[in-house]
């Protein structure tokens, strides 16, 4: 049984400029919304932290309630598991770089016969205030003076003398402990740490350059495998494609706020291969009929003959994907949600592509290159 006969006569190339349009639009409004609006970057490409927990006797809107004093908390609940959540906060330490330097500048006030040689505080990590003077201070009143600034301390201030250096280490509340700690005062039990991931913000910026550069060094290597495997003309092509299903792809996840982690780089690059496969099956029959002088006598017919014998493969593949993807999207919870969701879109945007753009490309290539051997 067929599902779709191979004497099938769709007129894929005849409908070249109505498509042309409409993806170049599509890609335009990506790119539009990539930078006006931008994406949504979760901890890996922003920093911050990321918690895992465990905790009987509260739900989500009791997390969220408990962590209300906190700005930009983000909370997600596993599916099926009513006391698992992850925490997202935008922000390793629990002090800001502002607050410390207030902080600092009243100790200078307090102890103005005796001059600070070196002040440290790393927000990257958040855990202590260095503060390096000539002649020793009062250190109770370097601790009293912090909680009354607000400072998150612990109360645990360590003295050390390196020859005329007298070094006090204000040590800071850890953001993690301070935000299980606000949990389990709301459910009145003890949680269960699963997982902490801390990301500074350049760590994360650092992230977001490689992760680009990844991509970049991907479709230049796919490029390269086109034409070295097909021809030089074919490559363009496959890789216009990519481009293509990438910009539409990003632009559906910014328009719907989804967060951008590394998940979704993940998501991206499996797209890729997965629209790459696409175009190769389709290369490899085109390939296969230009042999064939029984298929076609130009190449437009012999893109458009080729297309219809692989529409069935194509369709039935995809869409068996599509549902495997579909039901991680439906019941695989808000961890893999992310994924599924840039899988959905990319399975969908990859196999239209490979279709309407990457073997068209082609044709638009030929041409070109045949008024450039004429003139």
């Amino acid at each position: 049984m067929e599902l779709i006969k191979n004497t099938l006569n769709i007129d894929f190339v005849g409908k070249i400029k109505f498509f042309a349009i409409l993806s170049s639009l599509a890609v335009l409004a990506g790119i539009v919304l990539l930078l006006v609006i931008g994406p949504n970057y979760g901890v890996d490409f922003k920093g911050g932290t990321e918690i895992q927990i465990k905790i009987d006797g509260i739900d989500i809107g009791g997390v969220r309630s408990a962590l209300s004093e906190f700005n930009g908390v983000e909370i997600m609940q596993f599916e099926g598991h009513d006391n698992e959540f992850t925490i997202k906060l935008p922000s390793i330490a629990l002090a800001d770089a502002t607050t410390v330097e207030q902080y600092i500048a009243e100790v200078q006030k307090a102890f103005p016969d005796t001059p600070l040689i070196k002040k440290h505080f790393n927000v990257e990590v958040g855990d202590r205030i260095e503060l390096w003077f000539e002649k020793p201070v009062d250190q109770d009143r370097l601790t009293e003076m912090a909680k009354n600034l607000a400072v998150p301390v612990t109360g645990q201030t360590e003295y050390n003398q390196v020859g005329e250096r007298h070094i006090y280490k204000v040590f800071l509340k850890s953001f993690t402990s301070t935000v299980i700690a606000a949990v389990e005062k709301k459910s009145g039990s003890q949680a269960d740490v699963q997982r902490v991931e801390l990301v500074g913000p350049k760590v994360g910026k650092k992230l977001r350059t490689d992760t680009f550069m990844a991509v970049f060094y991907t479709l230049i290597a796919l490029l390269i495998y086109v034409a070295l495997r097909f021809n030089f003309q074919s490559a363009p092509g496959a890789i216009v494609a990519l481009f293509h299903d990438t910009m539409i792809t990003l632009g559906i996840l910014v328009l719907f706020r989804v967060t951008f982690d590394l998940t979704i780089v993940a998501a991206l690059l499996t797209m890729i291969g997965y629209s790459l496969n696409d175009t190769v099956v389709i290369y490899d029959r085109i390939r296969e009929n230009l042999k064939n002088p029984h298929k076609g006598s130009t190449l437009a017919e012999k893109i458009n003959i080729s297309l219809n014998e692989v529409l069935s493969r194509t369709i039935i593949t995809s869409g068996m994907t599509l549902l495997v993807v579909l039901a991680l999207l439906l019941l695989g919870g808000d961890i893999i949600w992310g994924f599924a969701f840039t899988m959905c879109i990319g399975i969908v945007v990859g196999t239209y592509s490979s279709i309407y753009i990457a073997s068209p490309v082609t044709i638009f290539i030929e041409k070109h290159m045949k008024k450039e051997q004429a003139t």
